[in-house]
């Protein structure tokens, strides 16, 4: 079956859809026999030939190479501006956009919003082939074969026929998750006792609800091979959860508009870039490397030549160890700092409202911080009966003295998600 699928049917799908999945997956096999110093000529090269081409094509490289007096033949990927989010909507998509880039291959994308702030941009079908192939090859090596069964489940409802026809080929079942309410996390429950599929593919946020779900109610049997997430922020807790509930390895992954994709291993011994794509550099706050500790994902793309990202700021923070990615942190926005500049991520929110020896844990079912426009914290709670005076009392007192400002909690009869199937876990107003 997986040979059907990868020799016939893949090149197949290539041909209807315009794409070259199939010869990148060969190539990404070949370049993972590659030496690091392999690895390093060939993006060298692949920088040098993008940046001739951005220099020639998008109007704001131009000026710039102009303006700076550097070939772009001799550029040091250190010499390049660094380029964000905001520069971008400021200065419009045509100054980053090719000027000559086919329109026939040109897509209209636009990012989750996962910041409350939806980014435009284009991307194009050489770079979903690549990234789909590095996709495919991390899914592999946990042990995925091209015609296993696999569950998706996402915001949104499949549109168009090819869509459909690509999941029936393709042995996916398409899951949409709208609402949270217990009778939709009880049919998707029965949908994989049903379907069995031996992967489930998804958000963590809705897989950590589903999994809350059949924690607390017995039943259900079925144990998938692996659990995949991706598109938000994985937590300790979020993970123990899932595996609690499915009985298996979760894999995270980590991608954003102009990343390369970058997939935890199987071993769970930190996360690898697909260099084959591109290069992710780790950056502090006066944009110098990090060996150790954390820092900022900036970006380079080598293969959307429709609106290159060359040094693109994405704002999500990693934690490295000698270089390597081992943690996701999660946004930049999403981020407190106190008054003595200590910095607070999602991690050590998540932790003080679901470790076990917390009066939060059972009492708390969902919350948000928002630090408000005075410099104040509210916590917006979702709770149950377990909660009283004496554990809203515990929650200002901890933060007030960790974080050196006033807290206060509002209780809500709900934290709603967002329209991609995310849920801010910090709002900076």
């Amino acid at each position: 079956m997986a040979f059907l699928h990868e020799k016939i049917i893949l090149p197949l799908s290539d041909l209807l859809r315009g794409e070259h999945v199939y010869g990148d997956l060969r190539r990404l096999r070949q370049a993972e026999k590659w030496t690091p110093e392999q690895m390093s000529a060939y993006q060298e090269e692949q920088l040098h030939r993008l940046l001739r081409f951005a220099a020639a094509e998008v109007p704001f490289y131009r000026e710039w190479f102009a303006a700076s007096g550097i070939s772009p033949d001799a550029a040091c990927l250190n010499q390049l501006p660094i380029v964000s989010k905001a520069l971008m909507r400021r200065e419009g998509i045509a100054r980053f956009a090719a000027e000559h880039y086919p329109a026939n291959e040109r897509i209209d994308a636009r990012s989750s919003g996962s910041t409350g702030e939806p980014f435009s941009f284009y991307t194009c079908r050489r770079s979903d082939s690549v990234n789909t192939a590095a996709k495919l090859r991390t899914w592999y090596q946990a042990g995925y074969k091209l015609g296993d069964r696999y569950m998706k489940i996402a915001n949104g409802v499949r549109h168009g026929r090819l869509k459909t026809l690509q999941d029936r080929v393709n042995n996916c079942i398409y899951v949409p998750f709208f609402s949270v309410d217990d009778e939709t996390l009880k049919s998707i429950l029965t949908e994989i006792e049903c379907s069995r599929p031996r992967y489930i593919r998804s958000y963590p946020v809705p897989l950590y609800l589903l999994a809350r779900y059949r924690n607390s109610h017995p039943g259900y049997s079925f144990q998938p091979q692996h659990v995949f997430t991706t598109g938000s922020t994985l937590s300790a807790p979020y993970r123990a959860e899932i595996e609690k509930a499915f009985g298996c390895d979760v894999i995270d992954s980590y991608s954003c508009e102009g990343t390369p994709n970058t997939y935890e291993t199987p071993a769970h011994d930190g996360y690898r870039v697909c260099g084959y794509y591109g290069i992710i550099e780790v950056l502090d706050d006066s944009n110098h490397p990090v060996v150790d500790g954390i820092g900022r994902v900036v970006s380079t793309d080598f293969w959307n030549l429709a609106h290159p990202f060359v040094r693109y700021d994405t704002q999500d923070l990693v934690e490295v160890c000698n270089g390597q990615i081992i943690r996701i942190m999660g946004r930049e926005c999403e981020t407190l700092i106190d008054t003595k500049g200590g910095r607070y991520t999602v991690h050590n929110f998540v932790g003080f409202f679901q470790e076990d020896d917390r009066p939060t844990r059972r009492s708390v079912e969902s919350y948000q911080v928002v630090k408000r426009h005075d410099g104040s914290i509210m916590f917006r709670l979702v709770v149950n009966d377990l909660y009283n005076q004496d554990i809203e009392r515990y929650i200002v007192d901890h933060w007030q003295s960790l974080l050196g400002v006033p807290v206060s909690v509002s209780v809500v009869d709900d934290i709603p998600l967002m329209h991609n199937n995310k849920r801010l876990t910090i709002i900076d107003e």
